[in-house]
């Protein structure tokens, strides 16, 4: 394998002393979370690497668990189009 490089940024913005998101506003980082973790499976599945995979949907359910319960316990994207993230 090659070597890899890691670049950093130094005017990256920083995420520190953020306002702290509304409910709305959280679900939808959330689901956001959600959508890329899915990505990461598909990933891990093309690598056949089923470790990650397990992994990863573990992942995938606690983010939907935190979804459900800032929903007031819906069902997780019930009736919300998950194909691709808004």
């Amino acid at each position: 394998m090659g070597e890899f490089e890691i670049v950093v940024d130094p005017n990256a913005r920083r995420r520190r002393n953020r306002q702290p998101l509304s409910e709305r506003k959280r679900a939808a980082a959330l689901f956001r979370v959600w959508h890329g973790v899915r990505e990461l499976i598909e990933d891990a599945e093309r690598l056949r690497d089923g470790e990650l995979v397990h992994f990863l949907s573990i992942a995938q359910l606690l983010v939907e668990e935190k979804v459900t319960a800032l929903t007031a316990g819906t069902a997780a994207f019930e009736g919300v189009d998950t194909t691709l993230p808004h």
